[in-house]
Formats: C-alpha cells, structure tokens, sequence
C-alpha cells in the first residue's frame, strides 16, 4: 500500500504538480510535508528567505552548484569522495546494472544492498537471499528507475543523472548514521537517528558532542548518544567533503570502528523537514548565507 501511495505521489508531481511554477510548487510541497508530521506550518518567504527551509528553497530555484548532479549520482560521486578523502572510505561496490533484469541475483552474496543512482528511498536491503522476492525486487527497480527524482522536489542536481542501480555490500543492518549539516565547508551539528523501524526518534549533536535541544520531522530522543571514537576523523572527513557548497549534509557510516562514506545532500528532507519549533528553523536559517541576500 505504501509503494502504490508513492507511486500516485509521483504521478501527481510529475503530471499535476509540474504545471505550478516552483515558488508554488515549493509552498504546496512544503505544506503537505509539514501536514503529514502534524507540524504547524508557516507562511514561506521566497523572496526574502530567512529560514532554513526557505532558503534551501531559494538555493533549488536561484542557485545551481555545477557539482550538484555529480555528488548526487550514487555512482559518479565515488570518484569524487576517492579523489577528495580515498578509496578506503568508499563501500565495496558488487556491480552496477543499467536495468534490473540485468541483476545476477544468483552471483550475489546472501547479504547486499540494491539501490538506484538517481533518488532516494528506492533501495532494497537483503539480509537473507534465501527469503528475498527476486520477482518483486526486479518489477520495484524497474518502477524506479523510470522514476525521475526532480519531479518529487524540483531538487534541480537530480534531473540529468542516467538511471542506474547500484550493488554495494552489506555493512549491517541497522548501521551507526551521522549525518553532518555543513555550512561553507564547516561542520556545525550532526543528526543521529534512532529507532528507524520502530519509534523513530532523532538526537542533533554540536560539534563538541554537546546535546542540542531542537529535531526535524521527529521528536527529540530521550537516550544520550556516546560520541564516537572517530569523531575528529569524521569532522576532517566531511569538511573536505563539503567544501565546494554552501551548504551540504554529509552522511557517514560507522562500522567495525571504520568510516564509511553514505552521501552527500543538498536539501535534506527535500528541503521540506519540518523543526518541531519553528524558532528554530529560524536559528539555523542563521547558519546559512545566501550569496544574493
């Protein structure tokens, strides 16, 4: 029921949706967003962005990072982070495949992690080969890959990048996620999320490892989060990561005391994560200088 509910969403945003122009599109995008967390919604400035949201919004519509389509391709943006921090933070790759019937499923290992280049959401986590619907699996990429990511969120780096899927190996399930909001090439605080697939909770930490006391989408975790051993490695990590974009999260992995690089973001939430208090959607608006305002 969930993949058909997103499956009409995309429709209505690449049929209906699409003949809003963007400021529109983004309001209403917003709004709905903000409606299914049952967060207050605000009346958005475009034209004069002070929050975070409004003025991710105003980067998709006035300003295109020329490396945005490269750090958003799953598959391009490996040369980017081998030539920018080294091949050794890079996940074990098993093969790429322009379509999913071409996926040797019989070849592969009975643990892996499909997804496709070109949006997010669309990924199959296999922990058991044995119990895995390879029929579903196949008719679900090939859905996706016809799927064009721009549509969901008018995130302009996704609207040029050729679909493909991506076999990487399995690190663990449930895996260790920090995810580090970065302003100009520096780290500013960092997003753990807990309880995933049962209560999902958040905790943001500075970069210090001081708790701070605000969430987007979900409520604030009550659990402390242990600063992990690596921490310094990952701030030098994600600085040389982020330093071509005036914003960007940069999304590592911990595993077996080793870091591994996830993605690089450009508008988290597709630019659309309501704050729990828009006070401080406002505060961290603050972090973000528009190169025009």
């Amino acid at each position: 029921m969930k993949d058909f509910l997103r499956h009409i969403y995309y429709l209505l945003c690449r049929y209906v949706f699409i003949l809003l122009p963007d400021k529109h599109f983004h309001i209403l995008t917003t709004y709905l967003t903000f409606r299914r967390f049952n967060a207050p919604f605000y009346d958005m400035n475009l034209e004069h962005p002070r929050s975070f949201n409004e003025k991710l919004n105003y980067l998709k519509m006035h300003h295109q990072n020329p490396l945005g389509t490269l750090v958003a391709d799953k598959v391009a943006v490996r040369e980017y982070v081998k030539e920018k921090i080294g091949e050794q933070y890079l996940i074990p790759v098993l093969g790429v495949y322009n379509t999913a019937t071409e996926i040797p499923f019989e070849q592969l290992p009975e643990k892996f992690v499909l997804k496709t280049n070109h949006g997010s959401g669309w990924n199959v986590v296999c922990t058991n080969k044995q119990t895995l619907d390879i029929a579903l699996t196949r008719k679900k990429f090939n859905r996706w890959l016809g799927y064009n990511a721009f549509y969901l969120s008018r995130e302009y780096q996704y609207k040029n990048i050729p679909p493909a899927i991506l076999c990487e190996s399995f690190l663990r399930y449930n895996i260790e996620d920090y995810k580090f909001f970065c302003f100009n090439g520096e780290p500013a605080f960092v997003q753990i999320d807990i309880g995933r697939f049962t209560k999902h909770e958040r905790a943001y930490y500075d970069i210090n490892w001081q708790k701070l006391d605000f969430s987007i989408c979900y409520a604030i975790a009550k659990e402390e989060v242990p600063k992990p051993a690596q921490l310094n490695e990952m701030l030098e990590v994600v600085r040389k990561l982020s330093k071509d974009f005036l914003f960007a999260r940069v999304d590592l992995y911990l595993h077996d005391d080793r870091i591994f690089f996830g993605e690089i973001t450009m508008f988290p939430e597709g630019a659309h994560g309501p704050f729990l208090n828009n006070a401080d959607d406002y505060k961290v608006g603050e972090l973000l200088q528009l190169p025009s305002l």
